[in-house]
């Protein structure tokens, strides 16, 4: 009877655990944080619902600016290929500073990690279709308000969509260094502006730092994006709410490399001009 009743137990116990475990791979559809190689001790966790390890067939990838300036927002960009590629989600965090979905993105969220710490990490809010073998999320990166060299950390899975982990697979992303610099700071010249406008920057050539005037008609959400000769964003020089008015910032190339680049003028999502600029040292 004992022998029973222990074969009875360890079965009970058996089935818990195996119901916990299959359970898992449904109990967050809505996306999980903490999984990156940010928690190194005792070791990441990683998507561990949708297989035991990392596996090298799926590849994930943040791409964004190299260099952003203290206290500025950029928009970077996590996307997943390979895998079974049916659905897919993700978690970005970032060492020092803050991620956030993209402005009107229902598709990404912030949870609180570790709970009570006011650190918040980003996730998916459901699983995102593949199209063409990947799936992608933009999200943005707000630095530190001081000089740093911060790291953005993300992992990202591969899925059948069928709520079990098998044929499941999942993989870390490369880290994204960002370079956080001290800005040299926006000047308002004048504020009276009847047009939106970008002015070459001077002195062009340049190195490392020049100068970029550029005019507001109304309040609006101002950011001036830098991009290289292919088109990648690498750097933005304004980022914010300004007042109708003139203004006049210097933009430090210091961590870019000698070449052509791009600057563009948008006003509340809209690009209104671009200028070409040459960087020579």
């Amino acid at each position: 009877m004992r022998l029973y009743n222990n074969k009875k137990i360890l079965f009970v116990f058996a089935s818990f655990i195996a119901g916990l475990f299959l359970l898992s791979f449904d109990m967050f559809p809505t996306g999980y944080v903490g999984t990156t190689k940010k928690y190194l001790d005792p070791s990441p966790l990683g998507c561990i619902c949708h297989g035991s390890s990392a596996n090298d067939t799926v590849q994930v990838n943040i791409t964004g600016p190299d260099s952003v300036a203290a206290g500025q927002t950029a928009t970077f960009k996590v996307s997943i290929s390979h895998g079974p590629a049916i659905v897919g989600g993700f978690n970005v965090a970032a060492d020092t500073g803050i991620v956030n979905p993209f402005p009107g993105d229902t598709n990404v969220k912030t949870i609180e990690y570790p709970s009570g710490t006011g650190i918040f990490e980003i996730t998916h809010a459901h699983p995102k279709d593949f199209v063409n073998d990947t799936v992608s999320w933009f999200f943005e990166y707000k630095a530190p308000n001081f000089v740093y060299i911060d790291t953005l950390y993300g992992t990202g899975n591969s899925t059948n969509n069928d709520t079990l982990s098998e044929n499941d697979k999942w993989n870390w992303s490369a880290n994204k260094v960002v370079r956080v610099y001290n800005p040299i700071g926006i000047i308002n010249i004048s504020s009276v502006a009847d047009e939106f406008t970008l002015s070459q920057n001077y002195p062009n050539p340049f190195n490392p730092v020049t100068q970029i005037k550029f005019s507001v008609a109304k309040p609006s959400m101002v950011r001036i994006k830098i991009f290289d000769i292919t088109g990648t964003e690498v750097s933005v020089a304004v980022n914010g709410h300004f007042k109708t008015g003139s203004y006049q910032v210097d933009f430090n190339a210091s961590n870019l490399s000698s070449g052509v680049y791009f600057y563009s003028l948008f006003a509340d999502g809209s690009r209104i001009e671009t200028k070409k600029m040459l960087l020579v040292k």
